[in-house]
């Protein structure tokens, strides 16, 4: 069950057959004891002792595959080959499914992994979807570092298709896709978009692939959400420490609302999938370079939220050296065991294309940024109609068959990757 944390001075210690956990909190945390499940936390322990699960590798779908194969000629004319029928009804399949795992009422939350019950996969839309897969590592203490372990997992995560947007928003006109369910979206739908805590998951502490397939979970959080960070103690030899749950909005505007539309009012949407879901933000920065009211801007936000948030009405950068250097500021405030969600939309391509490039040449494995990241919402501002309508016509930033290639290349690197409208 959650932990509660209030600035502890005295550490809580347990020991567990000769391994130490430290449970260390600097700031205010809420979190839980992360081995790959809670009913196993004591063999965890004992026997193979700390066990975290790591990014492995990412494998598209057929119908992914399929866009990948098409796009460069079909970007000319894209509106017209999303809305031919065989198009058409995988994007409702897709959509549908989508909106089906995010409207889970409210007051199902995840304040603890696996808070849903496994069971078959046997949801046809799924195989639409793409998969991310993880392994499974246990910390060994004499070596202090962690070793490969049998278990593997996969989670779900939507597909990249057609204009990287919700099929059913405005900007095809009269070619947008429309059924009995689904009507035109006015703009800035998130519809197809699966985050993490609304995808299936499953996984398994062997290696059998047949024991992947009765153990999926439709929504809730897996066990590579987090994970602890072991270090050193003088005192007691090998401890833990809890991560943090971070949000940083670059491109925010008020919590509530954006340019008068508060559906598409970005901090309450993450505020709802995330933080009201039973894994409140230990951090949330708004990022807003537009002059905002401070009094408006804190009058929106819901109470729990005050201390929690910071709004900073600055614009960031990437110039080396500087104090509001983008990726040296997630340096500072994320650690490789937090969770960390990530927006990027400032309608800049000259800024947002440096911190995007940042994270695809970096190396995850000795510092780069790109390892912090669990998952990023990212408007990728390039060259295409219908989009050059709202968008203008960037020049040099490329065209839709680059952003396919941008943001796969970033799921590639173990980021949980959206476009976002």
């Amino acid at each position: 069950m959650p932990i509660p944390f209030q600035k502890v001075v005295l550490p809580c210690v347990f020991v567990f057959s000769g391994v130490t956990l430290l449970l260390v909190a600097f700031y205010r945390m809420r979190s839980t004891v992360l081995p790959e499940t809670r009913d196993s936390l004591e063999t965890s322990y004992n026997s193979k002792g700390y066990c975290k699960w790591v990014f492995t590798h990412y494998e598209s779908s057929e119908y992914e595959l399929s866009w990948f194969q098409r796009i460069e000629v079909a970007q000319k004319d894209i509106c017209k080959v999303v809305a031919q029928p065989q198009h058409a009804e995988a994007s409702g399949v897709i959509v549908n499914r989508t909106l089906e795992l995010m409207s889970l009422p409210k007051e199902h939350q995840w304040k603890t992994y696996d808070s849903f019950p496994p069971s078959n996969f046997s949801t046809e839309s799924d195989r639409y979807m793409s998969k991310m897969h993880y392994n499974r590592t246990c910390y060994d203490a004499k070596s202090q570092s962690f070793q490969l372990a049998p278990g593997k997992g996969i989670q779900l995560i939507e597909p990249l298709w057609g204009m990287l947007r919700d099929p059913y928003d405005v900007y095809c006109g009269e070619l947008a896709l429309h059924t009995q369910r689904q009507q035109p979206h006015p703009g800035q739908s998130k519809a197809h978009i699966m985050p993490q805590g609304f995808a299936p998951y499953t996984y398994s502490v062997t290696d059998e692939d047949s024991a992947l397939q009765s153990r999926w979970r439709t929504h809730g959080l897996p066990p590579w959400h987090t994970s602890l960070r072991p270090f050193q103690d003088p005192r007691i030899g090998t401890a833990f420490r809890f991560p943090q749950k971070i949000h940083l909005d670059l491109g925010s505007s008020y919590f509530g609302v954006w340019t008068m539309n508060n559906q598409a009012a970005s901090g309450q949407w993450f505020y709802d999938t995330y933080h009201a879901r039973g894994q409140p933000f230990d951090r949330f920065i708004a990022v807003e370079v537009e002059t905002l009211n401070d009094t408006t801007a804190f009058e929106q936000l819901p109470p729990d939220l005050v201390g929690v948030y910071t709004l900073m009405n600055v614009g960031l950068t990437m110039e080396p050296g500087s104090k509001l250097n983008t990726i040296d500021m997630i340096k500072r405030l994320v650690a490789p065991e937090d969770f960390f969600v990530f927006k990027l939309d400032i309608d800049a391509a000259p800024i947002e294309e440096p911190i995007v490039e940042s994270l695809l040449n970096d190396d995850p494995n000795n510092g780069g940024a790109s390892a912090l990241i669990d998952e990023l919402m990212f408007e990728h501002h390039v060259n295409y109609n219908p989009m050059n309508g709202p968008w203008g016509s960037p020049q040099g930033v490329g065209d839709l068959h680059r952003s396919y290639n941008v943001f796969r290349d970033l799921r590639r690197k173990g980021i949980r990757a959206h476009s976002w409208p």
